[in-house]
């Protein structure tokens, strides 16, 4: 235990997170970007599992796959010994793991428990049909998706339904029709399920608080109402309660597309049971980026360790080429001087950007991890490309641990951690697929079907995973967009270093760069024209493009043209920079 040891006298070096370390009791943690929150929350569950008996365990929770990867991995290198009745995952895994799979049958809701999970193309047809039904062809229907799924999301009563008109409520129940005829399921729904279960069932309740009797919740300003709602049972009603240790940050609230409401983090943080503590320290960035970023939210007393910092906005008159062009000659200079091509990182506002960037990129012989992907980011997705990457490279220096493949090859086959047989046959698919040459990417995931794979489609625990696997076969076989995918090209999707990182800004929190280039930052694109009449939809854009700004360690390139560009093959209006360069006084 002295990686465990070390990490808590790191920890006692700084008296806010010393304050978060101790806390009894429910403890909420306001952390700003940088501020060591993984590491605080890591060195928690470690430091508490070791003084836990057994069998009781904790439920640490997190919002993406690749922050649950990151945890478990932190939590592991701490020396925490494996035991039963440990759980670091998604909140959607642990409501279909670990709420829905073992009770929903005993609940009298077994039926969701044998439907498949719905890929994003059936819910767009699904949700295309659903909407046919009610409206007529003529009508503009471009926001009833959204404002369905919202409603749906936010467990809306049936007043806010009642308010948001009565079509809007029969497309809701045309979607369920629809989705049961044909045995399918989707995540709101798993998760309602999920809430009642929790809520009319003290049993359920009672059972999960014994076995996990401490819960900790990573990124907590990120959580749908429904998600809160399961919290706060577990954690702050009734008699028997489990410990909640949360960290979170409402200025890193971007996803209210997903339902999320910031406000939950401060209502709960404002609960009398609870210990507020705000941690004040950004080891990550330089200070003039801490400054500039912070002028954007008018926030105060978050100091920097790291002196100095370049946060420049640059003009590219014509438009996203010479965006791109530009990014180029700096990702280029920066190489040269010696940065690490994954140390540099390309967020762009859309995904026309992005294709732009790397259309460019890879001209100048600069290579790139284009992560923009038809199919969505879940454990078995990051396993099949991390295990192509090791396949193709080996352990040279691609940042894979074979170790890591074989724990989510036994996980996703649902093995005990004492067979051999997993290793063993984990080994056999990697010489095999090394002696194939020119293998294709859906011929290399229909082999990993064919010796156990297939296994996620029978347990309700994977049915995330079986979705996502369900997307890449359809991604990867006959006129799918990435039909033409060998394994190497799936490997470069795993094999992240050495490659410069190309992400959207709505998917670049979490991360971390030496050098970041910003493109878009145009009126109308960042923040969006559908944002400028609406004040809240306006304050997420600008924290996403806070967000975006705390990416970086010492240099942040910031681009503009003065108007957007969408890919129609004509520019948009001309509109000025954007005016968050203003508020950063970037531009006059």
């Amino acid at each position: 235990m002295r990686s465990l040891a070390a990490s808590i006298e790191e920890l006692r070096r700084n008296d806010r997170q010393w304050d978060a370390f101790t806390a009894t009791g429910h403890a909420v943690v306001m952390a700003p970007p940088g501020s060591g929150k993984t590491k605080l929350l890591a060195t928690r569950i470690a430091y508490d599992l070791e003084s836990l008996p057994e069998p009781q365990g904790i439920s640490g929770i997190t919002l993406t796959n690749a922050a649950a990867g990151e945890l478990r991995r932190r939590v592991a290198h701490l020396g925490v010994r494996p035991r039963a009745n440990v759980f670091l995952g998604t909140v959607h895994s642990f409501a279909i793991q670990r709420i829905l799979a073992p009770f929903a049958e005993v609940c009298g809701r077994g039926d969701v428990l044998g439907r498949q999970l719905a890929t994003r193309k059936q819910r767009g047809r699904i949700f295309r049909e659903a909407i046919g039904e009610v409206y007529a062809d003529w009508e503009d229907t471009r926001g009833i998706r959204s404002t369905v799924e919202r409603h749906r999301k936010m467990l809306a009563t049936e007043d806010e339904w009642a308010l948001a008109g009565p079509r809007i409520a029969k497309v809701s129940s045309n979607f369920d029709r629809i989705l049961a005829s044909e045995s399918l399921t989707d995540f709101d729904s798993l998760i309602t399920t999920a809430v009642e279960v929790v809520q009319d069932n003290k049993f359920v309740k009672d059972l999960l608080i014994a076995k996990y009797p401490r819960i900790y919740v990573d990124e907590y300003q990120d959580l749908a109402p429904a998600l809160d709602r399961i919290v706060r049972i577990l954690c702050l009603e009734g008699g028997k309660r489990a410990l909640l240790f949360a960290v979170g940050d409402h200025n890193q609230a971007i996803y209210g597309w997903t339902g999320t409401r910031p406000e939950l983090l401060h209502e709960l943080s404002a609960h009398p049971a609870v210990t507020r503590v705000e941690l004040n320290k950004n080891y990550r960035c330089a200070r003039n980026i801490i400054s500039r970023a912070s002028s954007l939210l008018s926030i105060e007393g978050v100091q920097g360790v790291s002196e100095g910092g370049i946060v420049q906005a640059l003009w590219c008159r014509a438009g996203v080429y010479e965006q791109a062009e530009r990014a180029a000659d700096i990702a280029v200079q920066e190489i040269a001087a010696g940065t690490s091509a994954h140390e540099i990182g390309v967020l762009c506002p859309i995904g026309y950007y992005s294709t732009v960037v790397a259309e460019v990129f890879r001209q100048r012989g600069i290579p790139v991890c284009d992560n923009s992907s038809p199919y969505g980011s879940s454990k078995v997705s990051i396993f099949i490309e991390k295990l192509a990457a090791w396949v193709t490279h080996g352990d040279s220096g691609q940042g894979v641990d074979f170790s890591d493949l074989v724990a989510d090859w036994r996980f996703l086959l649902r093995r005990e951690s004492g067979d051999i047989d997993i290793h063993v046959g984990l080994m056999k698919i990697v010489k095999d697929s090394s002696t194939v040459d020119g293998e294709s990417a859906f011929e290399f995931v229909n082999r990993l079907l064919s010796v156990g794979l297939s296994a996620i489609y029978k347990d309700p625990a994977t049915s995330e995973d079986a979705s996502t696997l369900d997307e890449m076969l359809e991604a990867f076989n006959g006129d799918g967009e990435l039909a033409e995918w060998t394994l190497s090209d799936l490997a470069h999707r795993g094999r992240r270093d050495g490659r410069v990182a190309i992400f959207t800004v709505a998917s670049c929190k979490g991360l971390e760069f030496d050098v970041s280039l910003i493109l878009g930052a145009d009126e109308g694109m960042m923040p969006h024209f559908l944002s400028l009449r609406d004040q809240e939809k306006l304050a997420e854009d600008r924290r996403k493009f806070y967000v975006a700004v705390t990416r970086s360690r010492t240099k942040t390139y910031v681009f503009f043209s003065g108007f957007p560009e969408w890919g129609s093959g004509r520019p948009g209006r001309s509109s000025g920079p954007s005016r968050f360069l203003r508020e950063m006084d970037l531009i006059e």
